[in-house]
């Protein structure tokens, strides 16, 4: 085999990342040449070829093997991840599409950073290093950055971006600290090293670090506050892809590390990290699901949705160390992790279609699926999903955290509690999903006087759709 050949097969692992790169640079490069009115017309489809290829690429390089240099890892659960990622790529482009054709907005360079921040989450879902891992925090992290800003003349926008910058800029600044306290503690950058002796402490600060950096991505309780303004401030289109693929690559990586933990000898650590898992997640929940009732904005709502369902992934991170399993079991945190995430993007995808980027109060949405009733039914059962109502893939992804609590709580009888209390905020939280889908389906005859009627593209009724056709066959699928 030459030496060509065998690069490639030690790096085939990243196709499926180069690919979505060449369709960027691909998108950006014809933006240039494209006029005012073909730009969203041709970008979009563009990017959609792309993903396609992509997916094609992760469907060949499927497996459970990793490079010979132990930087990346491709499994089953990444596989469905990286796939995940492609389908809220997708459905972004889609309400990309039709929010910025809508508005009349040029903005072409927004489809080429869609597909550089997706290329980054694909990165922290494949990498097994600290090194590759940071590249694609930060490779996701700057295009929404850019995406945030995208309403150069809402000052709302404008202030949301700098925000999120500055405070990620900041937390970036502690995983990095963290990675090189890591470094000094096992003498590499490899997730599954083994602790030095005499430097647990180092590793246990390294841990608690970037298990910062990570939440800070995820928006758990404490490092919340940017959620609000950057869901607020940024486009529903952009909000709803943020939404989804952020909290991708942030839990695929914190359990990448939760998963490197286990392999270690530092039981101390394990256990620090499991009760702050535990505090954590029940705090997020509680501030989501409490203060979400009192919003009356539709992106603000589904971003206090975002801080409690980030705490119930966090429930289902430290579950096996509660129950004692003797080996790392996420299946009901990785369930739960893909249903929201597919659940948040095309219920806000949708939302997009019938808001005024100027406001997005409830009573603005007042029987908009009723003009558009496909759109809207696509809509109520990304809703239902997130609410944990049953036929959607949501039921099964909340039953089965709170039937892993309940099986912990055998081990250790204080989660008890912790069940008890979650499963209360959950039914609090699912009020105002069902708010949401109320003033969607609910009669009035002054509806929508003040929201534009603006056309929905083809790709947004397709990518939608996608959604909630995936939501129901992921519960036919972990029924069978």
């Amino acid at each position: 085999m030459s030496n060509e050949a065998s690069l490639f097969y030690d790096l085939k692992i990243l196709l499926p990342v180069i690919m979505i790169s060449v369709g960027a640079i691909f998108a950006l490069v014809a933006e240039s040449f494209l006029s005012h009115e073909a730009k969203h017309k041709a970008l979009a489809w563009i990017n959609i070829f792309f993903l396609c290829l992509t997916a094609y690429a992760i469907r060949k390089v499927s497996g459970d093997y990793s490079d010979p240099w132990n930087l990346f890892s491709m499994s089953n659960v990444k596989s469905v991840f990286l796939y995940a990622t492609v389908l809220c790529a997708a459905i972004g482009t889609g309400a990309l599409q039709n929010t910025l054709k809508n508005r009349n907005t040029e903005c072409g360079e927004a489809y080429p950073l869609l597909m550089l921040s997706t290329a980054g989450i694909m990165l922290m879902v494949l990498s097994q290093d600290l090194m590759p891992l940071f590249l694609g925090m930060e490779l996701a992290s700057f295009p929404i950055y850019a995406l945030v800003a995208m309403n150069r003349h809402s000052k709302e926008s404008n202030e949301a971006a700098f925000k999120y910058f500055v405070s990620g800029a900041a937390l970036s600044a502690v995983f990095l600290y963290g990675v090189a306290m890591f470094y000094g503690a096992t003498g590499s950058t490899l997730i599954s090293s083994d602790v030095l002796e005499g430097r647990e402490i180092f590793y246990q600060i390294a841990i608690f670090m970037l298990s910062l950096g990570l939440l800070f991505k995820a928006g758990a309780f404490p490092l919340h506050f940017w959620v609000a303004d950057a869901y607020t401030g940024a486009l529903a289109a952009v909000t709803g892809y943020m939404a989804a693929v952020v909290k991708i690559g942030a839990f695929m990586a914190l359990g990448t590390i939760w998963l490197g933990l286990y392999s270690s000898s530092a039981s101390i650590v394990i256990a620090r990290e499991a009760i702050l898992f535990l505090c954590l997640g029940i705090a997020s929940i509680a501030i989501g699901a409490i203060t979400g009732l009192a919003q009356i904005s539709v992106r603000r709502i589904l971003a206090f949705s975002a801080v409690a369902n980030a705490g119930f992934i966090l429930l289902g991170f430290c579950y096996p160390y509660f129950a004692n399993l003797p080996e790392m079991d996420l299946n009901s945190a990785f369930y739960f992790l893909l249903t929201y995430a597919i659940g948040s993007i095309g219920a806000l995808a949708g939302i997009s279609a019938f808001m005024n980027e100027d406001y997005d109060n409830l009573d603005d949405l007042r029987a908009a699926a009723r003009k558009r009733p496909y759109l809207g039914v696509c809509i109520s059962l990304c809703l239902a999903s997130l609410a944990g109502l049953p036929v959607a893939a949501g039921f099964l992804a909340k039953f089965r955290v709170f039937a892993s609590l309940v099986r912990a709580s055998f081990e250790t009888p204080a989660v008890w509690g912790i069940a008890i209390v979650a499963f209360v905020l959950a039914i609090i939280s699912a009020t105002y999903y069902l708010r949401i889908m109320y003033f969607l389906w609910s009669y009035s005859s002054y509806a929508s006087l003040q929201r534009r009627s603006g056309k929905v593209s083809t790709l947004l009724n397709l990518t939608v759709g996608m959604a909630a056709a995936s939501l129901l066959l992921l519960s036919i699928w972990m029924l069978v």
